[in-house]
Protein backbone atom coordinates (compact mmCIF):
# COMPACT_ATOMS: atom_id res chain seq x y z
CA UNK A 1 0.00 0.00 0.00
CA UNK A 2 1.60 3.36 -0.88
CA UNK A 3 1.61 6.09 1.76
CA UNK A 4 0.64 9.08 1.76
CA UNK A 5 3.04 11.91 1.87
CA UNK A 6 1.81 12.91 5.51
CA UNK A 7 3.01 9.33 6.81
CA UNK A 8 6.06 8.92 4.90
CA UNK A 9 7.54 12.36 6.38
CA UNK A 10 6.80 11.29 9.37
CA UNK A 11 8.32 7.78 9.16
CA UNK A 12 11.30 9.03 7.59
CA UNK A 13 11.54 11.16 10.58
CA UNK A 14 11.13 8.05 12.97
CA UNK A 15 13.83 6.39 11.17
CA UNK A 16 16.34 9.52 11.28
CA UNK A 17 16.14 9.49 15.12
CA UNK A 18 16.78 5.48 15.13
CA UNK A 19 19.63 6.22 13.53
CA UNK A 20 21.37 8.97 15.88
CA UNK A 21 19.76 8.10 18.60
CA UNK A 22 19.54 4.17 18.83
CA UNK A 23 22.64 2.26 19.85
CA UNK A 24 23.71 0.48 16.22
CA UNK A 25 23.07 -3.23 17.61
CA UNK A 26 19.20 -2.41 18.20
CA UNK A 27 18.76 -0.46 14.99
CA UNK A 28 17.38 -3.46 12.74
CA UNK A 29 14.92 -3.94 15.02
CA UNK A 30 13.49 -0.64 15.64
CA UNK A 31 13.17 -0.27 11.70
CA UNK A 32 11.45 -3.41 11.31
CA UNK A 33 8.81 -2.70 14.20
CA UNK A 34 8.39 0.45 12.52
CA UNK A 35 7.69 -1.11 9.38
CA UNK A 36 5.03 -2.83 11.05
CA UNK A 37 3.30 -0.04 12.15
CA UNK A 38 3.96 2.29 9.16
CA UNK A 39 0.39 2.54 8.51
CA UNK A 40 -1.13 3.10 11.69
CA UNK A 41 -1.04 6.61 12.77
CA UNK A 42 -1.47 5.91 16.91
CA UNK A 43 1.83 3.72 16.45
CA UNK A 44 3.56 6.29 15.12
CA UNK A 45 3.06 9.16 16.77
CA UNK A 46 4.02 6.77 20.35
CA UNK A 47 7.39 6.46 18.18
CA UNK A 48 7.74 9.74 17.20
CA UNK A 49 7.17 10.85 20.94
CA UNK A 50 9.46 8.45 22.20
CA UNK A 51 12.17 8.47 19.70
CA UNK A 52 12.53 12.24 20.00
CA UNK A 53 12.69 12.18 23.29
CA UNK A 54 14.69 8.48 24.35
CA UNK A 55 13.53 8.23 28.47
CA UNK A 56 16.86 8.98 30.23
CA UNK A 57 18.88 9.40 27.41
CA UNK A 58 19.12 4.75 27.32
CA UNK A 59 19.73 4.86 23.29
CA UNK A 60 17.25 1.79 23.28
CA UNK A 61 15.05 0.88 20.59
CA UNK A 62 11.15 -0.19 21.22
CA UNK A 63 10.76 -3.77 20.95
CA UNK A 64 7.38 -4.31 21.72
CA UNK A 65 3.76 -2.12 21.64
CA UNK A 66 0.78 -2.87 24.06
CA UNK A 67 -3.02 -1.73 24.10
CA UNK A 68 -3.95 -0.85 27.92
CA UNK A 69 -7.15 0.87 28.06
CA UNK A 70 -9.15 3.57 25.21
CA UNK A 71 -11.36 6.72 26.57
CA UNK A 72 -13.52 8.24 23.92
CA UNK A 73 -10.28 9.08 21.59
CA UNK A 74 -7.83 8.54 24.04
CA UNK A 75 -5.67 5.45 23.90
CA UNK A 76 -3.45 4.34 26.95
CA UNK A 77 -1.12 2.44 25.63
CA UNK A 78 2.74 0.98 27.19
CA UNK A 79 5.80 0.44 24.85
CA UNK A 80 9.05 -1.57 26.41
CA UNK A 81 12.75 -1.30 25.56
CA UNK A 82 15.18 -4.72 25.83
CA UNK A 83 15.18 -3.35 29.40
CA UNK A 84 12.68 -0.59 30.52
CA UNK A 85 8.98 -0.48 29.93
CA UNK A 86 6.63 3.16 29.49
CA UNK A 87 3.06 4.65 30.10
CA UNK A 88 1.88 6.62 27.09
CA UNK A 89 -1.60 8.68 26.61
CA UNK A 90 -1.54 8.79 22.73
CA UNK A 91 -4.07 9.95 20.51
CA UNK A 92 -3.46 9.95 16.43
CA UNK A 93 -2.46 13.54 16.70
CA UNK A 94 0.41 13.05 19.81
CA UNK A 95 1.60 11.47 22.25
CA UNK A 96 2.42 12.21 25.78
CA UNK A 97 5.09 10.01 27.99
CA UNK A 98 3.55 10.15 31.88
CA UNK A 99 5.32 7.50 33.38
CA UNK A 100 7.79 4.45 33.47
CA UNK A 101 5.67 1.31 34.00
CA UNK A 102 5.58 -0.13 37.59
CA UNK A 103 6.58 3.19 39.38
CA UNK A 104 5.33 6.44 40.43
CA UNK A 105 3.43 8.54 37.31
CA UNK A 106 3.51 12.23 36.87
CA UNK A 107 -0.36 12.34 37.06
CA UNK A 108 -1.47 9.38 38.72
CA UNK A 109 -5.43 10.60 38.08
CA UNK A 110 -5.39 9.37 34.81
CA UNK A 111 -5.69 5.92 35.61
CA UNK A 112 -9.54 7.25 36.78
CA UNK A 113 -10.38 8.18 33.33
CA UNK A 114 -10.10 4.85 31.84
CA UNK A 115 -12.04 3.64 34.77
CA UNK A 116 -9.25 2.11 37.09
CA UNK A 117 -9.94 3.37 41.05
CA UNK A 118 -6.46 4.72 41.12
CA UNK A 119 -2.61 3.65 40.27
CA UNK A 120 -2.59 0.68 42.98
CA UNK A 121 -5.88 -0.39 41.41
CA UNK A 122 -4.61 -0.42 37.89
CA UNK A 123 -0.89 -2.08 38.49
CA UNK A 124 -2.91 -4.67 40.20
CA UNK A 125 -4.98 -5.66 37.43
CA UNK A 126 -1.73 -5.20 35.04
CA UNK A 127 1.48 -6.52 37.75
CA UNK A 128 3.94 -7.12 34.57
CA UNK A 129 4.15 -5.30 31.01
CA UNK A 130 4.11 -8.99 30.23
CA UNK A 131 0.10 -9.31 30.94
CA UNK A 132 -1.25 -6.24 28.40
CA UNK A 133 -2.23 -7.39 24.78
CA UNK A 134 -0.28 -6.28 22.31
CA UNK A 135 -1.17 -3.72 20.26
CA UNK A 136 -2.53 -4.88 16.12
CA UNK A 137 -2.14 -2.23 13.83
CA UNK A 138 -5.17 -0.75 13.08
CA UNK A 139 -4.56 -1.38 9.26
CA UNK A 140 -4.49 -5.70 9.90
CA UNK A 141 -7.21 -7.46 9.44
CA UNK A 142 -9.90 -8.11 12.15
CA UNK A 143 -8.53 -4.71 13.66
CA UNK A 144 -10.87 -3.98 16.83
CA UNK A 145 -10.31 0.04 15.57
CA UNK A 146 -11.65 1.58 13.25
CA UNK A 147 -9.48 2.48 10.40
CA UNK A 148 -10.17 6.28 9.82
CA UNK A 149 -11.51 7.65 13.36
CA UNK A 150 -9.96 4.43 15.62
CA UNK A 151 -13.39 3.83 17.00
CA UNK A 152 -13.45 0.72 18.85
CA UNK A 153 -15.60 -2.03 18.09
CA UNK A 154 -19.28 -1.06 19.95
CA UNK A 155 -18.60 2.73 20.17
CA UNK A 156 -20.09 5.27 18.18
CA UNK A 157 -17.93 7.13 14.73
CA UNK A 158 -16.86 10.11 15.18
CA UNK A 159 -19.53 12.38 13.76
CA UNK A 160 -17.93 12.68 10.06
CA UNK A 161 -16.68 9.14 9.56
CA UNK A 162 -17.18 8.03 6.38
CA UNK A 163 -17.14 4.35 7.67
CA UNK A 164 -20.50 5.31 9.44
CA UNK A 165 -23.45 3.28 8.04
CA UNK A 166 -26.90 5.59 7.82
CA UNK A 167 -29.31 3.75 10.05
CA UNK A 168 -32.19 4.34 7.95
CA UNK A 169 -30.66 3.45 4.51
CA UNK A 170 -27.43 1.29 5.76
CA UNK A 171 -25.74 3.32 3.06
CA UNK A 172 -22.44 5.20 3.82
CA UNK A 173 -24.21 7.95 6.20
CA UNK A 174 -21.20 10.75 5.08
CA UNK A 175 -22.17 10.15 1.37
CA UNK A 176 -26.03 9.57 1.80
CA UNK A 177 -29.11 12.45 1.53
CA UNK A 178 -30.49 10.87 4.42
CA UNK A 179 -28.99 13.35 7.12
CA UNK A 180 -30.13 16.25 5.30
CA UNK A 181 -34.29 14.79 4.54
CA UNK A 182 -34.22 13.96 8.44
CA UNK A 183 -33.45 17.79 9.06
CA UNK A 184 -35.01 19.14 6.01
CA UNK A 185 -31.73 20.89 4.63
CA UNK A 186 -29.72 20.79 1.85
CA UNK A 187 -26.55 21.42 3.38
CA UNK A 188 -25.22 21.10 7.72
CA UNK A 189 -23.77 24.71 7.79
CA UNK A 190 -23.99 24.88 11.93
CA UNK A 191 -23.22 23.54 14.81
CA UNK A 192 -26.69 23.61 16.17
CA UNK A 193 -27.30 21.00 13.27
CA UNK A 194 -24.70 18.95 14.03
CA UNK A 195 -25.85 18.70 17.34
CA UNK A 196 -29.47 18.08 16.23
CA UNK A 197 -28.10 15.29 13.87
CA UNK A 198 -26.41 13.14 16.42
CA UNK A 199 -29.44 13.48 18.51
CA UNK A 200 -31.81 11.93 15.88
CA UNK A 201 -29.33 9.54 15.09
CA UNK A 202 -29.09 7.92 18.50
CA UNK A 203 -33.47 8.21 18.67
CA UNK A 204 -32.98 6.12 15.49
CA UNK A 205 -30.32 3.61 17.07
CA UNK A 206 -26.78 4.46 16.08
CA UNK A 207 -25.02 1.85 14.54
CA UNK A 208 -21.86 1.44 16.36
CA UNK A 209 -18.62 0.33 14.60
CA UNK A 210 -18.14 -3.60 13.86
CA UNK A 211 -14.93 -5.20 12.37
CA UNK A 212 -17.25 -6.15 9.39
CA UNK A 213 -17.80 -2.64 8.32
CA UNK A 214 -13.31 -2.27 7.61
CA UNK A 215 -13.66 -1.23 4.44
CA UNK A 216 -9.88 -0.51 2.74
CA UNK A 217 -9.37 3.26 3.98
CA UNK A 218 -6.63 4.69 5.14
CA UNK A 219 -5.77 5.92 8.45
CA UNK A 220 -6.90 8.89 10.38
CA UNK A 221 -3.77 10.91 9.28
CA UNK A 222 -3.78 9.74 5.49
CA UNK A 223 -4.78 12.84 3.96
Amino acid sequence: MRLSKKIEGIVREIELFIQYGVQESEQQGAITLLQRYQNDALALQLMRSFYTSLPEIHEEAIGRIVFISKKNDIFLLGLSTARHAYLYLATDQKALLFGQYGQEVSDPEIFTLFGYLDAQDFFEKYPTFIDCEEYEPVSASGSRFCPVCLAAVGEYHLLGCPVEICPWCDGQLSRCGCRFEQLGVDALEDEEELEELERILEEKGRIPYAKEQRPSYPSAMDE
